[in-house]
């Protein structure tokens, strides 16, 4: 099913996104880990899960939109 032609994004039109707290616009990738109860998965371990959270490459602020979900 054809929806007609896909309309033109410039990314120079995006908008920047910035830390909070420092507004700074550059980003690092870290990993948070949650721990998952063997009870849960049925293994022999509890296992650790890897999460790519995003901190601030000044302050190391997390927006909340970066953050682990709880």
């Amino acid at each position: 099913m054809n929806n007609g032609p896909m309309p033109q994004i410039s990314i120079k039109d995006a908008e920047t996104v910035r830390c909070e707290s420092c507004q700074n616009e550059t980003f690092q990738e870290v990993l948070a880990f949650k721990k998952v109860s063997k009870l849960l998965t049925g293994s022999k371990e509890d296992s650790l899960v890897p999460i790519p959270v995003y901190k601030c490459d000044k302050c190391g602020h997390i927006n909340p939109e970066f953050a682990v979900p709880e």
